[in-house]
């Protein structure tokens, strides 16, 4: 069952489960890691961008599902972000996680939104086991 939720000043319908990124999450980042922060989001040489990675995964879905999975898509691409953004020795997403979630996301999305959506709840669920954040009742 989903539920109406607040993000970014808007009300959305998101599925249960669902854990939002904590709401300081890049204030914990140095000036530095802000920096490695904005190449996840916007791109660097041989990767696309998390800004372009969910325009496309987005559009895959239905238009009535676009708004709900646009919200998720930013939530985790923070939560992805951030985490990948900091010191190596300290951080626990790596860019071979990234480049697997990657694979993973484009072959769901030849098939079709279902199979996308059953991958998108993977990758959030081993987010969240990773960052150690509970779920949201």
């Amino acid at each position: 069952m989903a539920e109406l939720k607040q993000y970014n000043n808007l009300s959305q319908v998101v599925p249960d489960g669902f854990v939002p990124a904590p709401p300081d999450l890049l204030e914990t980042l140095s000036p530095g890691e802000k920096k490695w922060f904005q190449r996840f989001q916007e791109g660097v040489p041989l990767f696309s961008g998390w800004k372009k990675i969910t325009q496309a995964v987005v559009e895959k879905f239905p238009e009535n599902e676009r708004d709900q999975r646009m919200v998720i898509m930013r939530e985790l691409g923070l939560k992805i972000g951030s985490e990948w953004s900091r010191d190596d020795h300290i951080r626990k997403v790596d860019t071979d996680m990234l480049r697997l979630w990657g694979k993973e996301l484009r072959q769901a999305g030849a098939e079709n939104h279902l199979q996308l959506a059953k991958v998108l709840f993977k990758i959030e669920r081993e987010v969240n086991s990773l960052l150690h954040l509970e779920q949201c009742d």
